[in-house]
């Protein structure tokens, strides 16, 4: 990708320019950026997937049975038949694992490490409708993609991080206006948030449908407790504390910079491997949002999709499907990391895996697995942990 070229989906803004001036850094509003995408699920729709056991769902009701009132799915048409006629606001999980066609949206942020994406959020709400002033650590793109809903927002310095008692959400007390901060987003356009922003979103009718595109932020202290998992993986007992005697200490019972340093030189040589560093993030941003649902095929299941690949039926890649690969500094290997599952391959095989990365419907008729020794392979893990599938058979 070219990061100079206009990109729609930024309003003709370049991806440069939005690194630059935005990206963890401002909000910036975007005018009629998704204006030419199709609303991929309606609101009945999305009640209708409300209701499925599976699936995370929420309902707040600003003035219910206590302020704020927090409703856990799933839910059934009596909960729906008794919600007031404002105020109230569905939240729906992870919509991109269920409706494939929230990919056509996902996939228009690919300007970003897509690895990096969470998933889709899809919210549904009446007039006046809203969850609280509250902030997200992590960066999302409110997409308003029906209706109409006002945003006020606030940089992390201008409130204090307090919540209102009395309520399970985390509702800050102290959302007091700016109003240089103050949208009004209507369908087709988007409200990029970096982490920390708090904001406060309220319909402006009752059509109001917010997709949010969420990105994954794993905390330091995660990486740091699932790389030393890594590490303890294989101990060299060898490799010890044994800190080199100073030449004077005050005191025999005193610890001096110089153990303190040796500590840290120790620790910054374990984990001083790129290839550690690669395994954790690769696997830990591949992992699946749900991974009961995106279990692998056992050896049947995989010999009959393989073969149905082969003969060249129709293969689309899932919204769900979480992949990212990794290119060693001399490009001689590449790791493949596939729903929390890893693969180490020839770098030669990097522009296949791009390929799969970027297209999302296949047909591997024409593909000769003879021209590399790991294609076969490639393809057999990429299908045994579903992310490529055949597209269902429509009933003539």
């Amino acid at each position: 990708m070219n990061i100079d070229t206009p990109l729609t989906i930024l309003a003709g803004m370049s991806a440069k320019t939005f690194y630059q001036e935005y990206w963890q850094k401002k909000p910036l509003l975007i005018r009629g950026g998704a204006k030419d995408i199709e609303l991929p699920i309606s609101a009945d729709e999305l009640a209708g997937l409300a209701m499925e056991e599976e699936v995370e769902s929420r309902i707040v009701i600003e003035q219910g049975e206590t302020p704020w009132q927090l409703l856990q799915g799933p839910f059934d048409e009596d909960t729906f038949a008794e919600l007031p006629e404002q105020e109230w606001t569905l939240l729906v999980q992870a919509v991109d694992h269920w409706v494939p066609e929230v990919q056509v949206l996902k996939e228009r942020f690919n300007f970003l490490p897509s690895w990096r994406v969470d998933d889709v959020m899809v919210s549904y709400a009446t007039e006046g409708g809203s969850v609280g002033p509250h902030y997200d650590q992590y960066d999302v793109f409110l997409v308003q993609m029906a209706g109409k809903r006002r945003w006020q927002v606030l940089a992390p310095e201008q409130y204090q991080d307090s919540n209102l008692e009395g309520t399970k959400l985390h509702i800050l007390d102290n959302f007091e206006v700016d109003p240089e901060q103050d949208y009004e987003l209507e369908a087709g356009d988007i409200l990029y948030l970096p982490p920390n922003f708090a904001h406060n979103g309220r319909a402006l009718d009752s059509e109001c449908m917010t997709f949010s595109v969420g990105f994954r932020a794993p905390s330091a202290q995660a990486a740091l407790q699932g790389i030393t998992d890594k590490l303890c993986e294989e101990i060299n007992e060898k490799n010890r504390f044994a800190a080199p005697e100073p030449l004077e200490r005050d005191h025999h019972a005193q610890i001096q910079d110089s153990d303190i340093n040796h500590l840290k030189q120790k620790l910054l040589e374990l984990i001083d491997s790129p290839a550690l560093l690669a395994n954790w993030l690769g696997e830990t941003m591949s992992e699946s949002k749900y991974p009961e649902y995106s279990v692998q095929l056992n050896e049947d299941e995989l010999e009959e999709t393989f073969a149905q690949a082969v003969k060249g039926d129709t293969f689309i890649r899932p919204g769900d499907a979480r992949l990212c690969y990794y290119l060693n500094e001399a490009e001689s290997t590449c790791t493949l990391y596939c729903n929390g599952n890893a693969l180490e391959l020839d770098g030669e095989l990097v522009d296949f895996i791009q390929a799969i990365c970027d297209q999302e419907e296949f047909d591997f008729s024409g593909l000769d697995l003879t021209k590399h020794p790991q294609l076969l392979e490639t393809l057999r893990f990429l299908l045994q942990h579903q992310a490529l599938v055949a597209l269902p058979y429509e009933d003539e």
